[in-house]
């Protein structure tokens, strides 16, 4: 293999890898649609949206100026942006972070429920009405639901599950799975990861 040939290859590497560049860069924004009553909404994600929401995930009371003056640009785009993205359903609503140990509600469980077959749809109702399930999730594997049980003590946290949720018609069975120590408990995965790797692909082409 000849030093020309070898050039010419890199040189259609290098081509082909801004090309990639440049289509990234000019396509960073997810498109994210949501369909509400027949009607089809559209937000675009872009860097600048990505910031906002990282900021405001990690504290959704900051004031619209001070997410301005992080970001660069002024407080009315950001109300703007904001105002957009919760009519496309990206944000739904703006809510509190507590301490649920300071609350008196230091104890948290996990409960695997499996039920009879074709009851799905009316179990998750019932069990959407107490008021101590947390998350429910519809599984595949060992469970068909996974919920997650919050309870100020052991006695309360068995008045839940005995005279609650294993009230509830067509469970068939349920293992209970107390937490011992929670180490991390996030609603959201930060942004600011892929908005920094945004960043560096920019800086790079």
């Amino acid at each position: 293999m000849n030093n020309k040939y070898l050039i010419n290859l890199i040189h259609k590497y290098k081509y082909f890898y801004c090309l990639c560049g440049l289509f990234y860069r000019h396509n960073t924004m997810l498109d994210i649609a949501k369909t509400d009553n027949g009607v089809r909404t559209s937000q675009q994600i872009d860097d600048i949206n990505l910031k906002i929401l990282d900021i405001l995930n990690r504290d959704s009371s900051t004031p619209y100026v001070d997410i301005a003056k992080r970001i660069g640009i002024s407080d009315a785009t950001i109300h703007i942006r904001v105002r957009r993205m919760m009519a496309a359903g990206i944000i739904n609503k703006f809510t509190i972070s507590v301490d649920n140990d300071l609350l008196g509600y230091d104890h948290t469980a996990f409960m695997g429920i499996n039920i009879s077959p074709g009851s799905a749809d009316q179990v998750v109702s019932d069990l959407l009405k107490i008021e101590e399930v947390l998350e429910m999730h519809e599984m595949h594997g060992k469970f068909d639901i996974l919920v997650k049980i919050r309870a100020k003590d052991l006695n309360q946290l068995r008045e839940i599950v005995a005279n609650k949720i294993c009230k509830v018609p067509h469970i068939l069975e349920s293992e209970l799975m107390a937490v011992l120590k929670t180490k991390k408990e996030e609603q959201m995965i930060s942004l600011y990861g892929e908005y920094r790797n945004m960043l560096l692909l920019n800086k790079l082409y």
